[in-house]
């Protein structure tokens, strides 16, 4: 396994590869952030996460930190879309990908939401599967499936979960992160 320096990093084009994590998301992402560091022990964890954050803003936001962006990121959006717009979506997914570039990861949990105006997100989580089928630096929470299952956890809005959720929702996605990490190092 090679770990590269920062000079190593600067002369390849590649990030220096640490345990270093960007989060860019929605309310979900600042529900589970309390419980990021208890699964992710020694990592660096940055973010930057509101309440109602779209997919195009979140992905905006990647592309303008470009190559400030540590080598590992954390998307949490899409809830707060339409989902019909499953095109911008996809657009947004494929502009935080090019954000990343080649070296980087991006973590994406996908989306659990009662339908909105008749349309559900099925659309948006087929466009995360295949283009994380795709793309080996992508990389799935299936938090549809763990909410499925786990019915319980979700208030009346169906979006939002209890402590036990978010912890839950958290040890997945460090899983996928220090995944994420090893391919990187490998």
């Amino acid at each position: 396994m090679l770990a590269l320096t920062p000079a190593a990093s600067a002369s390849t084009g590649r990030r220096a590869v640490g345990k270093r994590l960007f989060v860019v998301g929605d309310s979900l992402a600042v529900g589970t952030k309390p419980y990021l560091p208890r699964f992710l022990h020694g990592w660096r964890i940055r973010s930057s996460v509101s309440i109602s954050k779209h997919a195009p803003q979140g992905a905006a936001e990647l592309a303008r930190r470009g190559h400030s962006l540590p080598p590992v990121v954390l998307a949490s959006l899409g809830t707060n879309d339409d989902p019909r717009a499953t095109g911008g979506f996809e657009a947004a997914v494929r502009k935080s990908l090019r954000a990343a570039g080649k070296h980087g990861c991006i973590v994406w949990p996908n989306i659990v939401r009662p339908a909105v105006g008749g349309a559900t997100y099925a659309g948006f989580n087929n466009v995360l599967a295949r283009l994380a089928a795709r793309h080996d630096n992508l990389r799935l929470v299936d938090w549809a499936a763990m909410a499925a299952h786990n019915r319980g956890w979700f208030g009346d809005d169906g979006v939002h979960p209890d402590a036990t959720g978010y912890m839950a929702r958290a040890r997945a996605i460090a899983k996928q992160v220090r995944s994420c990490r090893r391919s990187l190092v490998s």
